[in-house]
Order: C-alpha cells, then structure tokens, then sequence
C-alpha cells in the first residue's frame, strides 16, 4: 500500500516538475473544451470551421512548479559564505612552545588469511 501510494506521488511530482501542457478551446467567444498536450487542428470540432478565420481560438498554457526549490539557485549563497574567514589570520606568539604530533591511524586491518592455519580459515572445529 506504501510503495504504490510512493509511486503514484513521484509520477504526479515528476509530471507536474516536467509540466503539463493545457489546451483551451474557444469556440463562439466561449470555452468550448479543455484538453491535456499539445495537439493543433486546422478545423474546431465543434462548429467545423476553420480556426484561423478568428470566430475559433485555442490558447496553450503551460503548467509547471516552480523551480525555487532547486539546488542551482542556493549553490551561490553558500560559496559566498567562505570568503568571511579568508581574513581571519592567528599567529600565535613565540613564546608558546610547540610539541610534535605523533600522527597514528586508527585503521586496523584485519589478520592476513594465508598465515593462519587450515581449520581457521574453513571455520571446521573439532572438539
């Protein structure tokens, strides 16, 4: 039940992120018919005339989010925010004595398989 109310929510989030184009027909100065997609007649289905002699119009209009959420736009904002500490310089005094670090890791790899014995290795113990 999750997985295809999932479903169904990404298609219409994908449709409405790709937008929808909507066809409004005007035939006599009054909405004659409203249709999804691009789709261009030469002649009104209602009344059978031809649609550039000006009493039939259609309108295309194109439905679509927003695109304020996008992470392009906010991109910007946080490069600015780096150069603040660019200046911010601390040199310490030299009276203060430095140590030296001893650097170690803390990765430990586990033993080398070739070394340890044959029941090690195939996890066969016998008691």
């Amino acid at each position: 039940m999750k997985k295809g109310l999932i479903t169904i929510l990404a298609f219409l989030y994908l449709g409405l992120a790709g937008g929808v184009v909507v066809n409004f027909h005007y035939c006599m100065g009054q909405l004659s018919s409203i249709e999804y997609g691009y789709d261009e007649h030469d002649q009104c289905g209602k009344c059978g005339m031809k649609e550039k002699k000006g009493c039939c119009n259609t309108e295309f209009k194109m439905v679509k989010l927003q695109d304020s959420h996008q992470w392009a736009k906010s991109a910007s904002v946080v490069n600015k925010s780096f150069t603040i500490f660019t200046d911010l310089i601390y040199q310490p005094s030299s009276s203060i004595l430095i140590r030296s670090l001893e650097i170690t890791s803390g990765y430990h790899p586990p033993p080398n398989l070739r070394t340890n014995k044959v029941y090690l290795h195939t996890g066969i113990f016998r008691i």
